[in-house]
């Protein structure tokens, strides 16, 4: 397989289950026993990022960003992912930027929710998530509609992000008011999917928890990832 570069550390506990997804999709290919794909994983200071973030220094965030795509490439990283949702608000340049080809996750997601037939989607994530037009934009191009939480509501689920699953603290109220949420828009704005666009909410929220399809956004990425890291070679050792 080509050597995975991960960005990582927004936050380490969403870094963490790119990894195990990772590792999980080799042995299921391969076998147990079997080579598992090489992955480097650069993690960034979170606080450092969000402190840009919040204060509007996109260009210190892309800096940020961009330097440790290199030193991905520097350590031998032949394809390159960014393990959170909020930073692909600069996905466009940091791929100009970039010396190796990168995975987007909104690209993978967009493609996954078109083979399920998706025509509204409700997408939560960070405020800054939900306040980028990268999701309609990229769900527009195959006539997708994408809705998201009143303000109340994203201000629950971005402080929720921050304060506890990003720490990894899942609480059972949290879960319910994040179900309660979808329900509320499943059945006002007739969404027929929800896009977890923050790749902690899988921690949260599992596929059952709505009466309609999720869109693991961690879970699409690092398939994606495996997918386009797995050669013609290993392919033919299964």
């Amino acid at each position: 397989m080509k050597r995975i570069g991960l960005v990582g550390g927004m936050s380490p506990e969403s870094t963490k289950e790119y990894y195990a997804i990772l590792i999980d999709l080799a042995r299921k290919a391969f076998g147990e026993g079997s080579d598992l794909p090489d992955i480097i994983i650069y993690s960034i200071n979170l606080a450092t990022m969000t402190a840009h973030m919040k204060a509007g220094r996109h260009k210190e965030v892309v800096e940020l960003l961009s330097n440790a795509v290199q030193m991905l490439h520097n350590a031998g990283a032949e394809l390159v992912a960014l393990t959170a949702n909020t930073p692909h608000i600069f996905f466009d340049e940091l791929q100009r930027r970039s010396p190796v080809p990168m995975l987007s996750i909104v690209q993978a997601t967009y493609e996954r929710a078109s083979k399920l037939g998706t025509r509204k989607a409700l997408l939560i994530g960070t405020r800054f998530t939900m306040a980028s037009d990268m999701y309609p934009k990229a769900f527009a191009g195959g006539g997708i509609d994408v809705v998201v939480p009143d303000e109340n509501e994203r201000g629950y689920i971005d402080n929720a992000i921050r304060n506890e699953l990003t720490n990894g603290v899942i609480a059972l109220a949290t879960k319910q008011r994040f179900i309660d949420i979808g329900l509320h828009h499943i059945k006002e704005e007739k969404v027929d999917s929800v896009v977890l666009g923050c790749t902690e909410i899988p921690l949260l929220l599992k596929e059952g928890d709505l009466p309609v399809p999720l869109l693991d956004t961690t879970r699409i990425h690092a398939e994606a990832i495996f997918n386009a890291a797995w050669t013609k070679k290993d392919k033919r050792r299964t």
